[in-house]
């Protein structure tokens, strides 16, 4: 009965079929390619507004030591994605579960930290003078970071689907497409939050 099961599952029945791999990556391509010009352009847009204003950065308090532990859990995600990515490809089913839940668990800790970074630097800040609505420096660190945040939140939920399906018996080795599209998908993530964090100490 297990091998007949066993081979069910292999044969992908009871599962519903993936997009075409070339069609899938070309639309994370696309994708992936239009959240870079958004950051781009953010980006471009602050420097810009940060040349033009003498007043930038007074009493904005600095980025809180806790937002180095939040972008060491970013990275964290990425490996250990990476590391299910691997592990479905030779079939160790195990460790491909165990990866997919952990990167669950470390992007919610990475949001809650991320959190925690935004409350400290709003209390430690003059409360008039650094916030989203009265200061063009906290705007510019909120605006970054809640776009990075809700980019987060929407990997969480293709996460969610990943492991999930995966925990059914969803995925092999031949048979792991959304799994690398979910594993690129936090890969990019990773490199967009270093960058941004960069520059968010330049700015600071």
């Amino acid at each position: 009965m297990t091998s007949d099961r066993s081979k069910t599952v292999r044969d992908g029945e009871g599962f519903p079929p993936e997009p075409a791999p070339e069609i899938a990556r070309m639309g994370m391509n696309l994708f992936l390619l239009s959240l870079a010009v958004l950051f781009s352009a953010t980006i471009i847009a602050i420097v810009i507004v940060r040349s033009q204003n003498p007043a930038w950065g007074e009493n904005a308090p600095k980025i809180p030591d806790l937002a180095w532990l939040s972008t060491a859990v970013m990275v964290l995600v990425s490996v250990v994605s990476q590391v299910g990515w691997m592990a479905v490809r030779r079939d160790r089913m195990r460790i491909f579960s165990g990866s997919m839940m952990l990167v669950l668990l470390l992007g919610f800790l990475f949001l809650y930290l991320q959190e925690q970074v935004w409350t400290q630097m709003l209390n430690s800040g003059e409360a008039q003078s650094f916030s989203a609505s009265t200061s063009l420096h906290g705007w510019s660190i909120y605006a970054l970071g809640l776009l990075h945040a809700l980019h987060i939140a929407g990997g969480l939920i293709f996460q969610g689907y990943v492991t999930i399906h995966g925990m059914l018996g969803g995925y092999w080795s031949l048979h792991c497409e959304q799994v690398r599209l979910v594993d690129q998908y936090w890969h990019f993530l990773d490199a967009i939050w270093i960058g941004l964090f960069a520059f968010l100490l330049w700015l600071a």
